[in-house]
């Protein structure tokens, strides 16, 4: 039976928190006394600059929650993270981040620094190059962001350790696997190597930040902040997921990570081996909590050859610009794994896109600091959703 706790939590009062964090630990049998003399890397989901209260990246006061318990209890943490453009040093000076980092004396990992993992239990990618920050570490603690995903449905613990990855590999993946169900098997040997490929391996924690939430088209700045008022906590990342998930009462059969990781048993089998612990899924469960669009019938559920252009144009969403918010800051052109964006051909105009060579992956709506873009339904696709 696999263990998950579900607590309530409605602010990022540093008390709170610290109250909230440390029973949810107590709830899933970790002993505090773990961290005594360990090494901790503390992943939190970074995605890019973003304000503290967007519900784009952990809150700053989880983070500070976490590390002052980790040292309280004698271990040393370790902020690793590898943000999707931007350097990881921009990002901590650009949120709350950067008081907590210099208040707290936290050291911060060097992203480029980096090791292959192996893991014979993958599926396909046996070998995956991650930050060396957690070959050192002792302990993992993983602060995942409770969001909608374009591609994955939602992101949470399994998504997170998408951030182990070194900065724009990350995007070179998108170019490799531009079939959804291809990424999201790509994330589970990810996170499979992550919890079982260390010899010996290493205690994986969640610790997910489900407070303030992200609904919408996350997991950036196109998505909406939501308060779902939870703290959720386990060992089993898929578990936590499947729990987060039904809390804000999303259709898990569109997880492929959830539905793909009960499959491989890396966890929990079925949704009836978890035992939540703590609060009571029903005091907490929303009923309106608003999904992504980008898991289209068309996009991820078909394996047609969406390689040509007509295709492409005709039944898949495409990402779209608007000149009305769009700054020109390049951040889109940058990640774009296809090199399918250039700069703009007059000033003021927004970047030109080439739909032919766009494989959809939708890394310019994840990054876009301005929440500028927008996707829009192929011609045919809009047509049959009239109809249908």
């Amino acid at each position: 039976m696999t263990i998950v706790s579900l607590a309530r939590c409605e602010n990022y009062d540093k008390d709170e928190l610290r109250r909230v964090i440390e029973k949810s630990l107590a709830n899933i049998g970790f002993d505090k006394s773990r961290f005594n003399g360990a090494r901790v890397a503390v992943k939190p989901n970074l995605l890019t600059v973003a304000a503290d209260d967007s519900g784009i990246i952990t809150h700053p006061e989880f983070f500070r929650a976490v590390v002052r318990m980790v040292k309280d209890n004698g271990g040393i943490p370790l902020l690793v993270e590898s943000p999707a453009v931007h350097s990881l040093a921009r990002v901590i000076k650009k949120t709350g981040y950067d008081a907590v980092v210099q208040k707290e004396a936290i050291s911060v990992a060097d992203p480029s620094e980096v090791q292959t993992l192996h893991f014979k239990g993958a599926h396909r990618f046996k070998h995956i190059d991650i930050s060396k920050a957690y070959f050192d570490a002792d302990i993992i603690l993983c602060l995942p962001k409770f969001k909608t995903h374009g591609i994955t449905y939602i992101t949470g613990a399994v998504k997170l350790l998408f951030g182990a990855m070194p900065g724009m590999e990350k995007s070179k993946m998108h170019l490799r696997l531009p079939d959804h169900g291809d990424f999201a098997e790509f994330l589970l040997d990810l996170y499979g190597a992550m919890t079982f490929g260390f010899d010996p391996p290493k205690p994986v924690v969640h610790l997910m930040d489900a407070i303030l939430a992200l609904e919408g088209e996350g997991p950036g700045q196109g998505g909406r902040p939501r308060q779902l008022n939870a703290v959720i906590a386990g060992m089993d990342g898929i578990a936590v997921d499947w729990t987060a998930a039904r809390l804000a009462g999303l259709d898990i059969a569109l997880a492929p990570t959830i539905v793909g990781g009960f499959e491989r048993g890396y966890g929990a089998g079925l949704p009836e081996e978890i035992r939540i612990v703590g609060e009571l899924m029903e005091n907490l469960q929303i009923p309106d909590f608003v999904p992504a669009t980008g898991n289209s019938l068309f996009a991820n559920a078909f394996r047609w050859p969406l390689n040509t252009r007509t295709f492409k144009n005709l039944f898949v969403e495409r990402p779209v610009p608007d000149p009305g918010i769009c700054t020109g800051c390049g951040q889109c052109i940058k990640i774009c794994p296809a090199g399918a964006i250039g700069q703009p051909k007059k000033a003021k105009s927004v970047p030109e896109y080439d739909y032919g060579i766009c494989i959809r992956c939708y890394c310019c709506l994840e990054i876009c600091p301005e929440g500028a873009l927008h996707k829009k339904p192929g011609r045919l696709q809009r047509l049959l959703e009239i109809v249908g």
